[in-house]
């Protein structure tokens, strides 16, 4: 077998850090969307700082240089504190991922190209996230860029749930079987299906097309409503029917893949567990929408389907860890 990195018990140690960094990356991701969906995102109209100061601007003496610096922006506290209390999570978040890569490229037995790649990977898409961060604030929310700088963290935290992975799927014991079920070409098209499902409940969030639609299944009123598809960044009508089809079309892929999936007993839970996350976000998404989008009920949303990609994550770097043990046998 050869010398992977996954296996060195000095980082098998340090996988307890990638699971913190895993569970803070999830963190800053809700924290992300709470301050968007309270409309906190340029409650803080600089970057790094908040009002020139590395806190929300809150005592008196703050709040008189605050309107003296940037009199167009009156502060509110609460929304500052929100919008700062995100950045000062993801900074703490891009600190445990340098450590984390860091420990990665410098250990030992971190040789081959697979932990150099994941390493490297995960930095690169810290400098990617920071610069949207900043991006985000000096561009005035724009859609584009606040969907890229979601859609960075989103692949941050799968990243990191996929690193976790390969560590302890390697001495998973119900892995060592001498054949396993072909699912890789059913598990791959769902994970792009969600993927895309994501970007486009992104799109409706950076456009602020969730009320767009005010009924349910009808969209105010009419069953299928005039649509402008050369008008995606504008139409918000068009932005949420696209998103409510895309729904129909996932739950639908990930539903029959599911059943497949029951078949073979080292996937029976992961099928469960597709079909209940399937089933509940389909009933927050229908709650978002007749109870006008609470802000608890669009963030368990938002949580749900990022669930949801893990899940389908950790069956395709199951079924990819079978299908090698299979082939290792076979060749041996």
């Amino acid at each position: 077998m050869a010398n992977n990195w996954f296996i060195s018990p000095k980082y098998r140690q340090g996988s307890k850090l990638a699971l913190f960094t895993f569970a803070l990356a999830f963190v800053v991701i809700i924290l992300g969307a709470y301050t968007r969906l309270t409309d906190a995102g340029l409650s803080c109209p600089d970057w790094p700082h908040c009002y020139g100061y590395i806190t929300a601007p809150h005592t008196t003496s703050q709040l008189q240089g605050a309107a003296q610096l940037y009199p167009q922006a009156p502060v509110d506290i609460k929304k500052a504190w929100t919008e700062m209390t995100h950045r000062y999570f993801a900074g703490t978040e891009g600190i445990l991922i340098l450590i984390l890569s860091l420990s990665i490229l410098f250990a030992r037995k971190a040789k081959d190209l697979k932990s150099t790649g994941i390493a490297i990977a995960l930095m690169a898409l810290l400098c990617i996230q920071v610069m949207l961060g900043m991006l985000t604030v000096t561009e005035k929310l724009k859609p584009v860029i606040v969907l890229s700088h979601l859609l960075t963290g989103i692949s941050i935290l799968s990243m990191l749930w996929w690193a976790y992975l390969d560590i302890h799927l390697r001495d998973d014991s119900l892995l060592d079987r001498k054949s396993g079920p072909r699912i890789l070409p059913w598990i791959w098209p769902a994970l792009i299906i969600v993927a895309l499902q994501i970007t486009l409940g992104g799109w409706v969030s950076t456009h602020y097309a969730g009320l767009a639609c005010v009924d349910f299944p009808y969209c105010n009123g009419q069953l299928l409503p005039a649509m402008q598809w050369n008008n995606l960044n504008g139409d918000l009508v068009t932005i949420h029917m696209l998103h409510r089809i895309g729904a129909l079309v996932t739950a639908t892929y990930l539903a029959i893949m599911a059943l497949f999936l029951f078949r073979h007993p080292l996937f029976r839970r992961t099928a469960v567990i597709i079909l209940a996350l399937i089933a509940l976000q389909i009933t927050l998404g229908i709650l978002n929408i007749v109870w006008l989008r609470p802000v608890w009920i669009a963030l368990i949303h938002q949580a749900v389907a990022i669930l949801l990609l893990l899940t389908v994550i950790t069956s395709l770097v199951k079924a990819s860890f079978i299908t090698g043990n299979r082939h290792e046998l076979r060749t041996a």
